[in-house]
């Protein structure tokens, strides 16, 4: 049997943030997120390659076991969360920025003082 390349390895250098809920709180049963994480941790010698750092992990792909819930391996381009809620960004959203602001450089904005 023929296999499909993964999707992730033909996005390298871009930056890639890889979400997933659970389906206890309404993820979908379909997808499969140890295979998500499998190609995620295929595309890290990609990201390697061309420069860029990846999600950390050097072991195969095929042996490696998802981080727990709720644990962000966020420290290069090609990132990766699993969040404790469903089919929803809102879970992984105020990392989602803080990931981005740090790739783009940019330092939020200080809060207004209050009057």
């Amino acid at each position: 049997m023929r296999r499909r390349p993964t999707r992730i390895t033909i996005c390298p250098p871009r930056p890639t943030f890889i979400s997933y809920g659970i389906p206890e709180h309404g993820d979908a049963n379909w997808l499969d997120q140890q295979g998500s994480y499998m190609a995620t941790v295929a595309a890290g010698p990609v990201f390697r390659l061309l420069g860029v750092r990846d999600i950390g992990v050097k072991e195969d792909y095929r042996t490696p076991k998802m981080p727990p819930m709720n644990t962000g391996l966020l420290d290069g381009e090609l990132a990766w969360r699993p969040h404790d809620g469903g089919h929803e960004d809102q879970s992984n959203m105020k990392y989602l920025i803080a990931w981005a602001d740090k790739l783009i450089h940019h330092a939020p904005a200080a809060a207004a003082p209050a009057k």
